[in-house]
């Protein structure tokens, strides 16, 4: 009897303690030392992430005095055993261990989703292989890597005729995000499900969240970091900076990943790695010159990081570049005829009287780069030309303007028929501003696009 009543009362502590206990909080997945370098690898969701800076941001707020270091090593349609890249370009773990990785966030799984259950079994066992393979590596060059391995995000249905509303997608979706979960507890590795969270946000938001479905806005990659930190610190995850805080932080890290892209994501990588890079004049070769190009954004973007720690303490440092690397001095191998080899440029009309023209033939100027002022009144002018010859030739312009708000004085005044913006400054989402602005006037758009974020 007195036993019974020993455990009724220990039952009934026990039941009151957790009555009035605070909520347990939510399990931390991931412990960040100060110092940690992180880098990110995988598919279109990485990759898009360092534009719009969202997660990386939120880290920097949530450890202000931890110094972490961000590389983004994402690239369009990485799968884990099929990532595509220039000869010579360096393979996964040469670039992890170039980051020195202490942490590696890793999002795979959508473009391997499309092979839906037929490829799940290969799924898993590459998933399995790939987080061995890099268990067993030292990026820092002393100990494992931390790994956290993320699920693909849902396919929101964004209500377009012209996207599919992701139904059969989602189902795909699903199967990979349980491979991924169950491989992950298989290896005591943190796995961490944005397929489940990702649903509820659609459903819950008031607007679009991706623009096509499976590509996050920055509003929606803004959500997403959210999500991403509950996951990785529970109840700590939360971002109590300042909103103004948030957005200098933002704004430091932004200028950082631009360097950083600019340096690993470089252009003509024929030319920087592969056929042509060892093409040589006078001793100097194409890599040479531009690994030193390479070496500089390196030293740009570590400038940056600096800074970013900085403003994260709530501190407002200058970025100083004086301690770049000195350019190569590459001597030209066609020496033109004016100081300094360089060569003369003629205007259109010179150009034709320079030429030396067959009896009855004639040469008439059909078109000009030569650069005239970008004012509305100047374009204005230029139509009228046209129409009082009777041309109907479209003018195009707007590849030097700097941001897409520039535009609205021409498109009200329908000064340019044809807006092109470079997608290397305006980027997808500034591109899709101007068209919003260009098809008020029923104006056109063509993005002037050459060695942008797109390539040629």
């Amino acid at each position: 009897m007195k036993t019974r009543r020993i455990v009724s009362l220990a039952v009934l502590f026990l039941l009151s303690s957790l009555l009035h206990a605070p909520a347990i909080q939510a399990q931390q997945k991931l412990t960040l030392n100060e110092g940690a370098r992180i880098s990110i690898i995988g598919n279109t969701l990485a990759d898009r992430m360092q534009h719009h800076a969202w997660l990386e941001t939120n880290l920097h707020a949530l450890f202000p005095a931890h110094k972490l270091t961000f590389r983004n090593l994402g690239f369009p349609g990485d799968e884990l055993i099929n990532r595509q890249r220039s000869n010579n370009f360096g393979d996964a773990n040469q670039w992890l261990a170039k980051t020195k990785a202490d942490v590696v966030f890793c999002f795979f799984g959508y473009n391997e989703s499309f092979r839906g259950e037929a490829g799940l079994a290969d799924f898993k066992k590459n998933l399995a292989a790939t987080i061995d393979s890099m268990k067993g590596q030292k990026y820092n060059g002393s100990s494992a890597p931390q790994l956290v391995i993320f699920t693909p995000i849902a396919h929101e249905d964004v209500q377009s005729r012209f996207l599919p509303d992701g139904t059969e997608n989602n189902k795909n979706l699903q199967l990979y995000t349980n491979a991924i979960l169950e491989v992950c507890r298989a290896k005591n590795v943190p796995g961490v499900d944005l397929f489940t969270p990702t649903t509820a946000l659609y459903k819950q938001a008031a607007e679009p969240q991706t623009m096509n479905g499976i590509h996050m806005l920055s509003h929606g990659n803004k959500a997403l970091a959210a999500i991403i930190l509950k996951k990785l610190f529970g109840d700590a995850g939360h971002v109590t900076a300042s909103a103004k805080q948030v957005d200098t932080i933002r704004q430091a890290v932004l200028d950082k990943n631009l360097h950083w892209f600019s340096r690993y994501r470089v252009v003509d990588g024929y030319n920087v790695y592969g056929g042509r890079s060892k093409l040589a004049w006078f001793g100097q070769s194409n890599a040479d010159v531009m690994k030193r190009e390479m070496e500089i954004f390196d030293v740009l973007t570590s400038n940056r990081d600096q800074h970013i720690w900085s403003v994260a303490q709530g501190g407002d440092s200058t970025i100083v570049d004086d301690n770049l690397p000195r350019q190569l001095q590459v001597k030209t191998n066609k020496p033109g005829k004016l100081a300094e080899e360089k060569h003369p440029y003629l205007s259109a009309d010179e150009s034709a009287a320079a030429m030396q023209i067959a009896e009855g033939m004639k040469v008439n100027v059909f078109a000009s780069e030569e650069m005239f002022p970008e004012t509305v009144k100047d374009c204005l002018e230029f139509k009228a030309f046209l129409r009082d010859n009777k041309l109907k030739t479209l003018v195009a312009d707007g590849e030097s303007h700097k941001e897409p708000s520039t535009f609205k004085p021409f498109v009200d005044a329908r000064a340019i028929e044809v807006l092109q913006g470079d997608m290397k400054r305006f980027g997808f989402e500034g591109i899709l501003e101007e068209a919003s602005m260009a098809s008020r006037q029923n104006l056109l758009v063509a993005p002037h696009n050459w060695g942008s974020l797109l390539g040629y």
